[in-house]
């Protein structure tokens, strides 16, 4: 509200603003007790507006003919007022375009209605003289308005203020009627909003639904082809390799060298060729979950010097060095699993170590076993593979490099077929490489046994004869041979193992006595499983022997809060470890 006293015309306002400014005068009237003149355009047959809204204010920007006004005038003794409302719908089809530009500027058309609210006597007595020849068919219409001009005045305080209490109330009104029509309008929104999200989602997630569906099918039907197609492949070549090796053990006539090369070539190519399609063929029956392992109680010292005897001539070939460290306790060199699989999981790891060393290299196989695992090792001192590589190691059709698929021959088939082998009996496979140094696999496979069998299978020694059960955790052999070898001696039973992740459940099947472990600073397999150890009610009682190299007890081990009750050191003294342990037995703590 201006300092005038009024509503001006910039101001706009909705056409339901409007009304309840209106209805405000109309109930001042009431209040006045029909002692006042009100007036609006209802009350007029016809009615032509003023050429402005209010004196002294620039004419409205449309025609008479196109105008559409409203307006409520109110004059008593005490209180007058005058309410005009001119639309925003017209258009001034007489304006300037500058003046229609400054109107769209200043107003947006679906704003309502240019609004004048004024108190001001002169201002409503002209108002009420334009109205006076608009009225002459009604004779009791003039007499009202020309006895109500007399009245106009200031006006009084009262009632002044009553009406702008009411008309901030109504202005009140409005302004919470806007806010929740916003509100619904934003919950509306938002509600939208939320139901085009919903769709957008599930139709994407429908389409990668389709794209899954579609790739699980295209893997279906590759598997599918593969499988058909290696068959009809491998009987050709069965045919070629039988024959060139026929030929090559036996001719009718004489052989010159040259042909004779030529047949060893086709002899080889043909043997290269369906390692491959064998590779291809289980490669796609393990993907469609087609091979089934087939366990059986095996030699596995037998079965481990056989195939290493079948690399011998490729070993030869290249002046590699072909070793074999067999570390199976006689008591444990009978396992269960699928022994062609083990054989195929030995020879593809064979064949990559040979593959990639070079002349003069050395490639050492070695081989752990206790009732509960067999552990494989191959080591070469081949060209190695990047840390950033490794990942590639055991999929599908990989090679570390380009340049190497030109020197070195293969599809790439080989790891990750004995990657799904491996997993298939439930073991894992690891690599540790250096480049220019060589490569270490290491294939950890379960004993296959049920765990009835398995326990049959190697009868413990009568409860009587036994003064405790050990757990040994070591991987270094030497230190696990000495200190095995010392508690046996002395009437412990002792249970080597070579991994600490996997040893919490088995030690709390075992409850042992004690268990000794590496708990070397960098060790924190070791250090996970004290804590472990230490937080299971079920192990907490179990006494722990660290194995550290000869420095004071510090370091990690402190700051980890883990409590030892032993300590050996290493190299591992044996006249230390006898009585380190028959301390421990008889709950004495020592730190050796």
């Amino acid at each position: 509200m201006s300092s005038s006293g009024m509503i001006t015309p910039s101001q706009a306002l909705s056409l339901e603003a409007f009304c309840q400014l209106q209805g405000v005068l109309q109930e001042m009237a009431t209040r006045l007790e029909g002692t006042g003149l009100l007036l609006t355009e209802a009350d007029l047959e016809f009615y032509t507006p003023p050429s402005a809204l209010v004196s002294g204010s620039p004419p409205p920007p449309s025609s008479p003919v196109a105008t559409v006004e409203k307006f409520t005038v109110l004059v008593s003794k005490t209180f007058s007022a005058l309410l005009r409302g001119h639309s925003l719908q017209q258009q001034d089809v007489d304006s300037q375009p500058e003046d229609r530009e400054a109107e769209q500027h200043a107003t947006p058309p679906s704003a309502g209605y240019f609004v004048a609210l004024t108190f001001d006597p002169q201002a409503i007595a002209s108002f009420l003289q334009h109205l006076l020849p608009q009225v002459q068919s009604n004779p009791q219409l003039v007499e009202q308005v020309t006895l109500a001009a007399p009245w106009l005045g200031p006006n009084d305080p009262l009632r002044q203020s009553e009406f702008t209490l009411q008309l901030l109330a109504a202005m009140d009104s409005e302004a919470r009627r806007r806010s929740l029509l916003e509100e619904s309008c934003t919950q509306s929104c938002a509600q939208i909003q939320r139901d085009n999200l919903e769709q957008e989602v599930q139709s994407r997630t429908q389409n990668l639904q389709d794209a899954v569906l579609a790739a699980q099918t295209a893997n279906r039907a590759k598997s599918q082809f593969l499988a058909a197609i290696s068959h009809e492949l491998r009987t050709p070549l069965t045919a070629i390799i039988g024959m060139s090796s026929t030929l090559l053990r036996w001719s009718f006539g004489e052989m010159s060298d040259r042909q004779r090369r030529f047949l060893q070539t086709i002899h080889s190519s043909g043997q290269r060729l369906l390692e491959l399609i064998n590779d291809m063929l289980d490669l796609s029956q393990l993907e469609e979950g087609k091979i089934v392992l087939q366990p059986r109680e095996f030699s596995l010292s037998l079965l481990v010097q056989q195939t290493l005897r079948e690399f011998q001539d490729m070993a030869t070939e290249k002046s590699i060095e072909l070793e074999l460290d067999m570390q199976v306790d006689p008591r444990f060199d009978q396992f269960v699993a699928d022994a062609q699989r083990i054989r195929q999981i030995l020879s593809n790891l064979l064949s990559n170590a040979i593959k990639f060393t070079g002349q003069g290299g050395r490639v050492t196989l070695r081989v752990f076993a206790d009732q509960y695992y067999a552990v494989l090792r191959v080591k070469d001192t081949g060209i190695g593979i990047p840390e950033e590589q490794r990942s590639l190691l055991f999929q599908k059709f990989q090679q570390l490099d380009d340049s190497y698929r030109r020197v070195y021959q293969g599809a790439g088939l080989g790891l990750a077929l004995t990657k799904q082998l491996v997993e298939l009996h439930g073991g894992r496979i690891s690599v540790e490489s250096t480049v220019g140094v060589g490569s270490v696999f290491t294939v950890q496979i379960p004993n296959q046994q049920p765990a009835s069998a398995e326990a049959s299978a190697i009868p413990a020694p009568p409860a009587d004869h036994l003064l405790g059960r050990i757990v040994l955790i070591e991987s270094h052999e030497e230190t696990a041979n000495i200190i095995c070898d010392l508690l046996t001696a002395a009437n412990y039973q002792v249970i080597w193992m070579l991994e600490d992740m996997i040893a919490i459940n088995q030690i709390e099947v075992l409850q042992p006595l004690v268990v000794i472990l590496d708990l070397e600073p960098d060790n924190r397999a070791g250090h996970t499983l004290v804590a472990q150890l230490r937080q299971n009610p079920a192990t907490k009682h179990v006494k722990v022997v660290a194995l550290q190299t000869a420095k004071p007890l510090e370091g990690p081990l402190t700051e980890a809060g883990l409590a030892v009750d032993g300590r050996l050191l290493k190299p591992i003294q044996p006249e230390q470890v006898l009585p380190c342990i028959f301390n421990l037995t008889v709950d004495s703590v020592v730190d050796v």
